[in-house]
């Protein structure tokens, strides 16, 4: 755990690794969606079992009988794409929260990283690796069905879109409320100072020596 949390705190203080991280994470996203999956569809008649957020069980079993050998090449090029995707799409999600969290309250920051707590960024890998596993085992069971490993499959994937979402909504919160502060700090805060000092101050000594209040 502390390996993974220094591990986004490093990412987090460099924009050539954070840039390299999300180039890997959303390319490797393109490939999958307009190479892997594109191919995919049509000898199955549907999406790659990542991409199916509805997928039940029952599901699974309808669709295995049209993976033949070609489908299961492919299927099998997307998970290794796929042990890749996750850990660089939360590597960046997280070094994305450290640094706005460091921008926004350093004593914070510093207990977060104290705990180690940046490493729960990686939690929707974990669950997309589980469901990885169970596909791969359902598929290599075939024709013999594997509910168990089904049943894990629809349950990995939830529990990975429910992690990803509450990730994405903490990631993009933190960064708006940093966006803010910077505005607040750099923009608002010196144009108020400014009108302050060259406009209202001047105009209320303009207006204090004519009700002559000030000389």
């Amino acid at each position: 755990m502390k390996a993974l949390n220094n591990l986004v705190i490093q990412v987090s203080h460099s924009a050539g690794l954070f840039i390299f991280s999300a180039i890997l994470a959303f390319g490797s996203l393109f490939i999958v969606f307009f190479n892997i999956n594109d191919v995919f569809e049509p000898i199955v008649g549907a999406q790659l079992f990542d991409f199916q957020n509805d997928l039940t069980v029952e599901q699974v079993f309808e669709q295995l009988p049209n993976y033949n050998e070609s489908a299961i090449a492919l299927y099998y090029a997307f998970v290794f794409i796929d042990f890749l995707f996750p850990v660089f799409a939360s590597l960046t999600l997280g070094a994305a929260s450290a640094f706005a969290i460091r921008y926004l309250s350093p004593r914070w920051y510093g207990k977060i990283n104290g705990l180690n707590l940046f490493a729960v960024y990686f939690i929707p890998a974990m669950f997309d690796w589980l469901e990885n596993f169970s596909a791969i085992a359902v598929i290599n069971a075939y024709p013999n069905e594997l509910t168990w490993a089904a049943g894990l499959l629809v349950i990995a994937k939830k529990g990975k879109l429910t992690t990803v979402m509450i990730m994405q909504l903490v990631s993009w919160t933190l960064l708006l409320l940093a966006l803010l502060k910077w505005i607040w700090t750099f923009l608002l805060l010196p144009l108020l100072k400014w009108i302050w000092t060259f406009l209202l101050l001047p105009l209320l000594r303009w207006i204090g020596r004519k009700v002559g209040l000030t000389k």
